[in-house]
């Protein structure tokens, strides 16, 4: 029978696309058990990132409703909001602190997968870090283990379920996993096109 914790996070979409992510195992009571407690841990770094983009986003959308008008304006913003965020990731890519870096195997909005050689019991929590580098934030939560799969003989595949997280994060990172799909499959298609060519020896 699947557990409750698994279902919470099949709720949501996962994507195939390997990100850098830093767990840190943590017992039960350092897990946050609200919003406010969760506010005060998160480092400011991280709320800096995000508010940047954030701040981005709302002061873009608004030039979408100018027309043409707005195109040249808008290309400008977008490439001064691209030094920031080249910046941005550049000084969150510098925060490995005592945590253990991997690359995860899939994410989404109800938390990630990764595989390790290491063995953890379903129930261990992790204070967790995500780097979305296409968004240019990064994503300060807690997961816990809700699923263990054996891969091979040395490596288990963990699904890792969010459990404090701020809702703007998540939605951060549903927003993040479906840009990937989109790129995904734009170059899914391109792949395809250049396939279809014809040959020019022919």
């Amino acid at each position: 029978m699947k557990s409750q914790r698994l279902s919470e996070f099949e709720e949501y979409f996962q994507i195939n696309e390997s990100i850098r992510v830093n767990l840190f195992a943590v017992s039960d009571n350092q897990v946050p058990k609200s919003q406010l407690e969760l506010e005060d841990d998160i480092p400011p770094l991280f709320r800096l990132a995000n508010e940047v983009s954030e701040l981005e986003q709302s002061s873009l959308r608004p030039l979408r409703n100018l027309g043409d008008v707005a195109q040249e304006l808008a290309a400008f913003l977008q490439a001064q909001s691209r030094k920031i965020d080249l910046i941005m990731s550049h000084i969150l890519a510098s925060e490995q602190a005592q945590d253990s870096a991997i690359q995860c195997d899939s994410y989404g909005g109800g938390g990630i997968r990764f595989t390790s050689p290491d063995v953890y019991s379903i129930g261990q929590a992790f204070r967790t870090k995500l780097f979305l580098h296409h968004e240019a934030s990064a994503v300060y939560c807690y997961t816990e283990v809700v699923a263990v799969e054996k891969k091979d003989n040395e490596h288990y595949q963990y699904t890792m379920l969010f459990t404090s997280i701020r809702t703007t994060d998540q939605e951060l990172v549903v927003r993040a996993s479906l840009h990937a799909q989109t790129r995904q499959l734009k170059k899914r298609q391109e792949l395809e096109q250049v396939n279809a060519e014809p040959n020019s020896d022919n």
